[in-house]
């Protein structure tokens, strides 16, 4: 089977956002989407001011809407606003920018279960959503979504071997405060809570076991990066052979993976101090 692009589905509960699955495709998508794999207790949706500044570029977003979709309250231009505050957020965030334009499709679901896909070799990311849900909770999604097409633009071909830890810990990382609702950080999203190891398998698993992974791995990536810097990331980043625990921990930080996630648990533990 070759790499081809991965794929990552992606699902809100009525409170909050889920964790993404990744898999592996190869010509073309898949006809029909994954299961939806997580729901995350996140407090409360970040605001997003639509209106207040009309994006400077609108070149690199190819919007598309379709019927029934979005309540029809919602205009383009707002939906268009929200989804550019989004993305210089990320990018910001990321301190990455897209090489090139992507395609955004909010498109209507039937079931009115909000999900979202992201096909990064074709510069594709897609979001399923409904007129009874808050056009945030889609934006939320395509947050992260935009975070895998800068790893991609950024990466290369190593983002489609990457590690699962720091490919999907970096990109709900990357989507910040459209993920963490009234929490400041990960660090403090993620807390003491029961957790399972770093080093798991998250296809399949139930959804509170996939939302716990995908929140650990965030805060995981956010140690790396404050404690050990970018570079260092971004070069264990490169490193991943495709499955968990795969980056080359060691070579990157002189430190094997079992020993970095008992300083990461400390520093959870520490709460700041």
């Amino acid at each position: 089977m070759s790499w081809g692009t991965r794929w990552i589905t992606i699902s809100l509960c009525l409170i909050g956002l889920a964790a993404a699955i990744i898999v592996v495709r190869t010509q073309q998508p898949p006809p029909r989407l994954a299961p939806l794999v997580a729901e995350a207790n996140v407090v409360a949706a970040v605001p997003v001011l639509s209106g207040v500044a009309q994006p400077q570029n609108t070149e690199l977003l190819r919007i598309t809407v379709a019927p029934q979709a979005l309540p029809a309250s919602v205009s383009i231009e707002t939906i268009t606003a929200d989804l550019y505050a989004a993305l210089a957020y990320v990018s910001e965030r990321t301190a990455i920018n897209l090489t090139a334009p992507i395609a955004v499709r909010i498109n209507a679901s039937p079931d009115c279960a909000l999900h979202g896909v992201a096909y990064t070799d074709i510069r594709e990311v897609q979001v399923f959503t409904c007129p009874a849900l808050p056009p945030i909770r889609a934006v939320n999604i395509l947050a992260h979504e935009f975070v895998h097409q800068l790893a991609h633009d950024y990466y290369g071909a190593a983002h489609l071997r990457s590690d699962p830890i720091l490919l999907e810990g970096w990109a709900t990382w990357g989507a910040g405060r459209y993920w963490l609702g009234q929490q400041p950080d990960f660090r403090t999203f993620v807390g003491t809570r029961p957790s399972l190891p770093l080093v798991a398998g998250h296809l399949g698993r139930p959804a509170a076991e996939m939302n716990t992974l995908y929140y650990q791995w965030a805060s995981f990536v956010e140690y790396l990066i404050i404690t050990y810097g970018r570079t260092a990331f971004d070069d264990l980043y490169r490193s991943g052979a495709g499955t968990p625990g795969s980056a080359d921990y060691q070579g990157v930080y002189g430190i094997d993976l079992p020993t970095l996630e008992a300083q990461w648990r400390t520093w959870l533990n520490n709460g700041g101090s």
